[in-house]
């Protein structure tokens, strides 16, 4: 068995060797939470308040483009007078985020028509019995 002689230079690419292993090592753990986080939030199911406050502002509009077969003008008024007051507005923001799937508020935002809303409810939380 022979003995090698430790020296600067063949020191230096232990020195290497090891801080290559360490980076790999270190871009395999900081690869584990980066992709749990990615898929993490592309599985949620509920919407957030960013999106529920779209999806608040998208449903005014609809109500205020609604045709009068849709929705008779005199309600119409009444309805918009009560969901821009904004403690109104607040609450039916945070109902959405507890109410409301994420696939509901997706589905509604996409409806042109008032009346289409009504899809939408295939998708949101089964009520418990």
């Amino acid at each position: 068995m022979q003995l090698m002689r430790v020296t600067r230079s063949n020191l230096i690419p232990l020195k290497l060797q090891n801080c290559m292993e360490s980076g790999r090592k270190s871009a395999f753990l900081i690869s584990i939470p980066t992709v749990s986080i990615v898929f993490l939030i592309d599985c949620r199911k509920t919407p957030n308040e960013e999106e529920c406050v779209e999806n608040q502002m998208h449903n005014v509009k609809l109500i205020a483009q609604a045709s009068e077969d849709e929705i008779p003008p005199t309600m119409q008024q009444i309805m918009l007078k009560e969901i821009l007051q904004p403690a109104m507005s607040r609450a039916i923001v945070l109902r959405c985020m507890s109410e409301k799937t994420l696939k509901q508020v997706r589905c509604e935002l996409e409806k042109e028509k008032f009346r289409d809303l009504k899809e939408c409810k295939k998708f949101g939380k089964e009520e418990s019995k």
